[in-house]
């Protein structure tokens, strides 16, 4: 079956269930003509040729966890929290239901620490660092977030605070507007400290902790060390933008509570 039949076929499916939208994994085609206007979340960069040697079991095994990387997306980048949701790939048409993207990062298990709203707001955030990198290239950075007065405890300043006397609407990080100073600051070394109202009260700041005690998967860095080294000690957030891979890692009590794939390139055309 070709790539426009599939298409064709997955907004008629999501037509007839009332899906939220189509989710396209298969070649950039135009939306083939008397398709069903549904509107239609492309995915790029994903390399699937790889499909074709597998078999059917195996295909909608790969197929499903592309789905829900791509349903984490869409859930923090889209504001997409509920509804189906039909993915189309070369070889396969599947039915997905948000919620599962949006439980694997359920944001309520942190709102104990921190609101729900500022989590997902640096989440989003270091997202789009990871996906977009700056001035043409991957950059590193880290988040945490809890009690500055805390962190501070825990941390020196590496560099002159950018955020210091700067007014508290420019230092939300809720804001979107704010984003892209954060995005320049995050090329500096250091991280970012972030209060639980969502105010960053300072960025270029070294963590100072020993890494006793935390246990991490081979290949993560210093920055990932000191970040979970950090939440072992204390009640805090970290979230991490990994320079090399581009994963985003959150930590709680020393340990990676989830990791996002930012491999995942999304866009709506409808």
């Amino acid at each position: 079956m070709n790539d426009d039949l599939m298409l064709a076929t997955a907004c008629e499916v999501a037509a007839k269930i009332g899906a939220r939208a189509v989710v396209s994994f298969v070649d950039l085609i135009p939306v083939p003509p008397g398709a069903p206007d549904v509107p239609i979340i492309r995915v790029q960069e994903l390399q699937l040729d790889v499909l074709k040697d597998l078999t059917m079991h195996d295909i909608l095994e790969v197929s499903e966890r592309h789905m829900m990387d791509a349903a984490i997306h869409i859930y923090l980048r889209r504001n997409l929290e509920s509804g189906l949701v039909v993915g189309v790939f070369p070889y396969a048409i599947i039915i997905y239901d948000i919620e599962e993207g949006k439980n694997f990062i359920n944001l309520k298990d942190f709102s104990d620490i921190v609101p729900r709203e500022v989590l997902h707001a640096v989440l989003t955030l270091a997202l789009e660092i990871a996906v977009e990198g700056r001035e043409g290239r991957s950059i590193g950075t880290a988040f945490i977030i809890g009690d500055p007065e805390e962190i501070f405890r825990h941390s020196h300043q590496a560099i002159l605070n950018p955020y210091q006397g700067q007014p508290a609407a420019l230092r939300d990080i809720k804001n979107k507007n704010n984003w892209e100073s954060v995005k320049e600051f995050a090329q500096l070394d250091g991280v970012f400290v972030i209060d639980k109202s969502g105010e960053i009260r300072s960025a270029g700041r070294y963590l100072d902790v020993t890494g006793r005690g935390i246990s991490l998967p081979g290949g993560l860095g210093g920055r990932h060390r000191a970040t979970a080294s950090i939440t072992y000690e204390i009640p805090a957030i970290g979230i991490t933008v990994s320079e090399s891979g581009g994963m985003v890692r959150v930590f709680r009590d020393g340990i990676c509570k989830i990791g996002i794939r930012s491999d995942i390139r999304i866009r709506s055309d409808g």
